[in-house]
């Protein structure tokens, strides 16, 4: 039998809305519902970043470091950090990344040299870098890879900041938010029905969402 021979298949948010709404049932969707569920949808990707790493997410940022200048500003699209490096002369050096507590004890923080740890200070707007020792030359890079912010939903002619693999997890998610919108006068059970769909949904796609690279733990030595 013949088959399509495309892979083009897109759900644009107005047909994501469509189905989630079909999935909750009851009483025709009232004008605001639109408003209503584009907001939801802002809250379940928010919901999504706070549940882990999303591969989609990450961007590698390089910022050329400045002699003396130890902090660095990051977007404001910035979550988190994942990893970075020093990148000298072509050359890319292992960083690693202190909590508040080991970046405090540090007793010279403004100690020059070619920076071996980071600090990151998560703040309402963006998150801040801190580099130790301060950067010794304006030659070095700082490589680092970066969570950024699922972006909004905006208009429901949009197509959603996620891949393909989690659509059916946005659509059993936003079926539970639409229901929880509802109030008393929806079915508990049935709630507590499309609750378990999406967690079922989440968990199929965040065990597919993963890195393939084989897992090596080698005990770092010091002397």
């Amino acid at each position: 039998m013949a088959t399509s021979g495309t892979t083009s298949f897109s759900l644009p948010l107005d047909e994501l809305l469509e189905q989630a709404t079909l999935r909750v049932g009851g009483e025709p969707t009232l004008g605001t519902e639109a408003r209503v569920s584009r907001r939801a949808l802002d809250l379940l990707f928010t919901d999504l970043q706070n549940r882990g790493i999303l591969l989609h997410t990450l961007e590698q940022v390089l910022v050329t470091l400045t002699s003396a200048v130890a902090t660095i500003s990051c977007s404001t699209d910035t979550l988190d950090l994942l990893d970075a490096v020093v990148r000298r002369n072509g050359t890319d050096l292992m960083m690693t990344r202190l909590g508040y507590g080991e970046y405090l004890d540090i007793p010279r923080k403004t100690q020059q040299g070619r920076p071996t740890h980071y600090f990151v200070n998560r703040q309402r707007e963006y998150p801040l870098i801190y580099v130790w020792p301060a950067p010794e030359n304006s030659t070095d890079i700082l490589v680092y890879w970066k969570m950024r912010f699922v972006q909004d939903a905006g208009k429901l002619s949009n197509d959603p900041d996620m891949p393909r693999r989690f659509w059916p997890a946005l659509v059993a998610g936003l079926a539970y938010y639409l229901g929880l919108n509802r109030g008393m006068q929806f079915p508990m059970d049935r709630l507590a029905m499309l609750k378990a769909e999406y967690e079922d949904q989440l968990l199929h796609a965040t065990d597919e969402d993963r890195e393939r690279a084989t897992l090596r733990i080698v005990p770092r030595y010091r002397y």
